[in-house]
Order: C-alpha cells, then sequence, then structure tokens
C-alpha cells in the first residue's frame, strides 16, 4: 500500500502542514466572522480528535510516522494540525460553493489516495483502513456536522452538545496533556498517583461543578437560543438558572474545574493555565462582553448587571426571571410540596393549585423559561429560593441524574395521578 514519492521527510511534512494552513487562510479571507467561528470549532474537533486516533493508530500498529520533533505519542502535532485544518476549517469555509457533502466525500477520496503515497513520512500496514475509518467517523463526520450546524444556526441541541464535548475535553484532556508534556510526564504516570480522600472530595466537588457549567449551557440553549460560544451567542438574554446568581458561570465553573485537577494530578502549570484564564475572562473577555451584550440587549443588560457580579454569586437569586409552580392541594404525597415552598418566600415564584391548571396536570408542573415536570419541576422551582436550594435544583435536573430521581419517585408512589377537584 505504500509508495514511495521521491520527496524527503522534511519536504512531505512541511507539505502536510504549510499546504492546507495556507489553503485555509485564503478561505479564511473570504468568510464572514460566523462562518469563520464555525470553522475555528470544526478545526478544534478535528485536531483533538484526530491527536487521539493517530495515537491509538500507532498503538495498534494500523500506521506509523517515520520522524521526530514536535511529538505527542509518537504522532506529529504539526502534521496532525495541517490535517485538522484541510478536514475541519476547509469544508466549512467551502460551504458557500460547495455543499459539504460533496466536499467530505472528496475529502475521503483524497486521504485514501494520499495515505499510501506519503512514505516515508507515513507508514501504513495492512490494517491501516481501521485507523482511516476511525479518523472519518470520529475527526471529520463529527467536525463537519458541528461547523455546518453552527454556521447556519441549525439543530441548536446537537451543536450544543457537541460544544460541551469539544470544550470539556479541551480542559479535561488538552490543558493537562500540554502540562504533562512540559513536565516530562505522561497521562499513566499521573493517574497513577491519584487517590486518598482529599482527591476523592475534589472530584466529587469537581462533578457538581461540572453539572452547574451544564446548567448554564442548557439555559443558553433552551432560554436564549444560542450557545457560550461567542460567534453563536443566544437571541436572548439569559438571566435564569446559574445566571440568577451570577454574571459569569461557565467562566467561574472552568477556572474551578482547573483548579481542582491541578490539585487532584499534583500539576502547577494546570494551575497557572487556571490563574490565566482567569486573568483573560476578568480583562479583556469582560470588557469585549460588556460592549457586546450592552449593544446587543440595552436597558436589560445594563438592569441585570446591576444585580449580578461577574465572580461571587449573590445567595438570594435576581428577581429578573419569574415562574409559576402548580401544586396538587388534594393529592396526598404532593400536597405539601406547595405550602413548603411559599414558606421559604422563594424570589419569583408564584405557587398555585395544580387543579387550578386550564389544562389536566398528572404531576407537578413548573412553568418559567422553560416548562418543567415531575422532580425536574420542583428543581426548577428551587432556583427560586437560595443559592444552596438551587445547587440542589441543578443536580435533580442533570442529564442521567435527573432521569433516574424521577424513575426512583415512581417507583416509589410518586408517580403520575389523576387529580380530584379541589373542595
Amino acid at each position: 500500500m505504500n509508495h514511495q514519492t521521491g520527496l524527503s521527510i522534511e519536504v512531505l511534512r512541511s507539505g502536510a502542514v504549510l499546504v492546507p494552513i495556507v489553503v485555509t487562510g485564503g478561505l479564511w479571507l473570504t468568510a464572514t466572522p460566523r462562518v469563520k467561528g464555525a470553522a475555528f470549532l470544526a478545526l478544534l474537533w478535528n485536531f483533538l480528535t484526530l491527536l487521539l486516533v493517530n495515537a491509538l493508530a500507532v498503538q495498534q500498529h494500523w500506521w506509523s510516522f517515520g520522524t521526530d520533533g514536535l511529538m505527542w505519542a509518537a504522532v506529529p502535532v504539526d502534521v496532525i494540525l495541517g490535517w485538522a485544518a484541510l478536514w475541519g476549517a476547509v469544508p466549512i469555509l467551502l460551504m458557500q460553493w460547495i455543499r459539504p457533502p460533496l466536499t467530505v466525500g472528496v475529502l475521503v477520496a483524497a486521504d485514501v489516495v494520499a495515505m499510501g503515497s506519503l512514505q516515508p513520512l507515513v507508514e501504513l500496514t495492512s490494517t491501516w483502513w481501521w485507523g482511516e475509518l476511525s479518523a472519518v467517523v470520529c475527526a471529520l463526520i463529527p467536525g463537519v456536522v458541528l461547523g455546518v450546524s453552527t454556521a447556519a444556526e441549525r439543530a441548536l441541541r446537537v451543536r450544543a452538545s457537541m460544544q460541551v464535548v469539544l470544550f470539556g475535553a479541551v480542559l479535561g484532556f488538552g490543558i493537562p496533556t500540554v502540562a504533562f508534556e512540559v513536565d516530562g510526564l505522561g497521562w499513566f504516570d499521573r493517574i497513577r498517583d491519584v487517590g486518598g480522600v482529599l482527591d476523592s472530595v475534589m472530584i466529587q466537588i469537581g462533578v457538581v461543578i461540572a453539572i452547574v457549567a451544564l446548567r448554564a449551557v442548557a439555559d443558553f440553549a433552551a432560554v436564549g437560543g444560542g450557545t457560550p460560544y461567542p460567534w453563536d451567542p443566544p437571541k436572548k438574554l439569559v438571566t435564569t438558572g446559574p445566571y440568577a446568581y451570577v454574571a459569569n458561570p461557565m467562566q467561574i465553573s472552568a477556572v474551578a474545574l482547573l483548579l481542582i485537577a491541578a490539585v487532584v494530578f499534583r500539576e502547577p502549570v494546570i494551575a497557572a493555565a487556571a490563574v490565566v484564564g482567569a486573568a483573560f475572562s476578568a480583562g479583556l473577555a469582560a470588557w469585549h462582553e460588556h460592549e457586546q451584550l450592552s449593544e446587543r440587549f440595552g436597558s436589560a443588560w445594563i438592569d441585570y448587571r446591576a444585580s449580578v457580579r461577574d465572580w461571587i454569586p449573590r445567595w438570594s437569586p435576581t428577581a429578573e426571571a419569574s415562574g409559576t409552580l402548580y401544586a396538587s392541594v388534594t393529592c396526598d404525597p404532593c400536597s405539601t410540596v406547595g405550602p413548603w415552598f411559599e414558606r421559604t418566600e422563594p424570589v419569583g415564584l408564584v405557587v398555585r393549585p395544580a387543579e387550578d391548571h386550564p389544562d389536566e396536570l398528572r404531576r407537578i408542573q413548573y412553568e418559567g423559561a422553560v416548562t418543567l415536570t415531575g422532580t425536574r419541576a420542583i428543581g426548577g422551582a428551587l432556583e427560586h429560593v437560595s443559592l444552596g436550594w438551587a445547587l440542589l435544583g441543578w443536580i435533580m435536573r442533570a442529564p442521567i441524574l435527573g432521569w433516574f430521581l424521577q424513575l426512583l419517585v415512581d417507583a416509589s408512589g410518586g408517580g403520575p395521578r389523576r387529580l380530584a377537584a379541589p373542595d
């Protein structure tokens, strides 16, 4: 399958990097800001995924690289960057002229031909197609889906979920990997040293912080109609969920997760990355955000920002968001829910009998920026009480956890039921 090109490794390596970068740069000049942002997302997705796929390919002997220099796990990082630009950015930047599926087909065909012609830079084995298939399925296709959906403002849940995966990978894999390389250690070296009470507590705190970040992203999508990515922002001002308590929940979560990773892995470079991230968020990013959001949302943004701080959460929520909790007064298991919420004096929450709802409710229901039922409705209502109760509410609404909690409640007799008319 390998074919000699007659070119040296240095020429092949330079071409594999420079040609895609030059093509990407030329197309970049013709794109709109949103398309550029979408292309960057697709490039970043491909870069991280292709690093992992190629590391797996080397380990599984699908192929190997006959070069050294800027390497990670026996994979040349600069070559992967060129590959990521070609597979990630180019299809998105070309979409104003060529439909992405056609570009994907051409890229796959070209890659199949080129992979066998890059010796001595790339040495293929008879099972190399497993690596090619993995790269197409894990890198090329998802990257194009993310880029196209972002550029065309389609499939909001899909692109928001993929952004969560992407930036989670940057925080959880990309930054620690760079930090470990600086110290000359690997993942296995660091993971082997993780253990003990402190690490366990820190990891559990990290899970809660991750849930808060996910809640903020979900509110951006469900309430604002956008994502946290600066080139794919929400169309409406979001003041619900974590944003009812602090202005920058996602930045705080990212910095906190990096600091937790620094403690768990005993890695000062990760702590330094957290400090740099916090400084950037509090400086240039904050200035840009204030300028952009005040222009887009006007007095509503100014009023909201007057009631919340950037980095220190409030204990009670702002009065910007409102909601109604419909709780039954005739159903024994849930007749105490409404009175409990009223005793807490929630902010912006009205409690009404479920029996008065115009529809025939079968579960407790919360109606605000979003409509929630069952245990998720209670979680939504808890956001109106205080920060401590809101944390519990966000956990109750977390993916998988929320479904499992509702399953437990239903199994314990708290399932849907018909309501009797109040006396």
